[in-house]
């Protein structure tokens, strides 16, 4: 009777801790799939996954709900809510996760300040996606800086078509100034007027002067998507992960090739992903059944198979090994030595509207590109 009434107590003692995790990496994805084999694997923890939408509907939702009071304890968010989420104290900074033959640089993408606020499950990579047909008809190669990606540009450039597409939106243009070697923010303090950012914008207009870029709104990311399939554009950049969810939603209508972004000598590869964070609100347990879930998803066989169904770099060193051996693993995984987080360690979401609105008017509305980044930067300046 003792010890029926001893394996009673101990069983109420670690009665199994439910865990709310919202996420965006797809209703009966990878994450959910995960999550399911986690949860069979141990009777510790409950990993309750909810899809939300992309990452501008999370962040819509994340926002309403950390007001309400009705947020999860963690969920799975994009690389540039990190410093948005410590700025404000939101996010709780998280322990090591202890996790041996994980790749330690790709593991500091989850830092803000020198504190891990985020574990990365994937790191996507910033890359030239271009029509191989097009190319291949008229004997181009991918460009490797920004004065051939100019010349290729024009070459590709019909009465029809434009040579390049190029989105509006915070995202591209942090990518875009970063492959040049500039940033928009300095020391975690907005820097929209600085000249990394007005030779960024400068290059921009000249392609839209010359009839060879074309430009959507950050409003209009399908739309952007839709002219490259149709042929509208021929050359474009994005995270590396946005082929594979192309591939997931239509039929490609020719064969879309995959190339570094083109940097300049002092250039870095901006780098964005899926990492998974704890709000303030959150206990304990929930904290280690976050860190026991990671740890479950940074084994070497997941992480290969993250990484070939979705094109994220693996975290897990071995599965870096096995994946280098295939063609698009070596051409992602050689963009490491030059990653940097796309967020600058700077709060950029926050600075969104205001810098989006601003390319919109230099390359869409023929403001002066000096003129439209410095009314963005008054406009942040006077935020609190």
């Amino acid at each position: 009777m003792r010890a029926l009434a001893l394996a009673f107590l101990l069983g109420l003692g670690l009665a199994q801790v439910e865990i709310p995790l919202w996420h965006t990496l797809g209703e009966g994805g990878f994450l959910e799939a995960e999550a399911e084999a986690f949860n069979r694997s141990q009777g510790r923890f409950r990993i309750l996954p909810r899809f939300v939408g992309d990452y501008r509907e999370l962040g819509v939702l994340l926002a309403a709900a950390l007001r309400n009071g009705t947020a999860p304890p963690v969920a799975q968010v994009e690389l540039g809510f990190l410093p948005v989420l410590a700025l404000e104290g939101l996010a709780v900074p998280l322990p090591p996760p202890g996790i041996p033959g994980l790749d330690p640089a790709l593991l500091r993408l989850g830092e803000v300040g020198g504190r891990l606020y985020g574990y990365p499950v994937g790191v996507s990579v910033a890359v030239l996606f271009y029509n191989r047909e097009a190319f291949g008809v008229r004997g181009l190669s991918p460009p490797k800086d920004f004065a051939e990606l100019r010349r290729v540009a024009r070459a590709l450039s019909t009465r029809s078509a434009k040579g390049l597409l190029f989105s509006a939106d915070v995202y591209s243009f942090a990518a875009l100034v970063l492959a040049q070697g500039g940033r928009l923010a300095q020391a975690g303090r907005p820097a929209l007027d600085g000249e990394g950012a007005l030779r960024a914008l400068e290059y921009l207009e000249a392609l839209e002067r010359e009839g060879v870029l074309q430009v959507r709104s950050a409003t209009e990311l399908l739309a952007a998507g839709a002219d490259f399939l149709r042929t509208k554009a021929f050359m474009a950049l994005g995270p590396s992960t946005l082929l594979r969810a192309v591939e997931g939603r239509t039929r490609l209508p020719f064969a879309i090739g995959l190339a570094p972004l083109p940097l300049e000598p002092q250039g870095r590869v901006a780098a964005s992903g899926s990492v998974l964070v704890a709000f303030r609100h959150a206990g304990p347990e929930a904290r280690e059944g976050l860190l026991a879930f990671y740890r479950h998803l940074a084994e070497g066989h997941r992480q290969l198979a993250l990484a070939r169904s979705t094109l994220y770099l693996p975290l897990n060193l071995e599965a870096q090994e096995a994946w280098r051996k295939e063609e698009v693993g070596r051409l992602l995984l050689g963009q490491k030595p030059r990653l940097a987080p796309w967020h600058q360690e700077a709060p950029l979401l926050l600075w969104a509207s205001p810098l989006e609105e601003a390319l919109e008017k230099a390359l869409k509305g023929n403001v002066p590109p000096r003129k439209a980044l410095e009314e963005a930067q008054a406009r942040v300046s006077r935020m609190p």
